[in-house]
């Protein structure tokens, strides 16, 4: 499984953690799968964490197409995108820029502490 969902409710943060190979279907699919979460809220703010990542196959259209979408999420939450690797980072910022009409508060960022700092230093593990 290249992703594992977590929804820590006290925190008010999604926690989806990439690993392994990455592939257009698993960054597409993450809303749906989160949509479907018995916890989900959409007042909730998302970590999209990618440090453990090792192979990937995420196209340009697909991140067009992500990126494009509307959010599952309130317009007030935060979309935070751990990318330590260069291509990865570069991608997901790539995202950022073409999503700042749907999902005005992305941040591609490269560390934990990074993340941190944009979800409030209690959230983010």
């Amino acid at each position: 499984m290249a992703v594992q969902l977590e929804i820590d409710v006290s925190q008010k943060l999604i926690i989806a953690t990439f690993s392994g190979e990455v592939t257009d279907a698993d960054v597409l699919g993450l809303a749906s799968k989160v949509h479907s979460h018995p916890d989900f809220d959409p007042s909730l703010s998302i970590l999209w964490d990618f440090s453990g990542v090792t192979a990937g196959t995420v196209s340009t259209a697909a991140m067009r197409e992500l990126s494009w979408r509307k959010s599952i999420l309130s317009p007030a939450s935060m979309h935070v995108i751990i990318a330590s690797q260069d291509h990865i980072f570069g991608l997901f910022r790539m995202g950022e820029v073409f999503a700042q009409k749907t999902k005005p508060n992305v941040v591609v960022v490269r560390t934990l502490e990074e993340a941190r700092k944009f979800l409030g230093s209690e959230k983010a593990g």
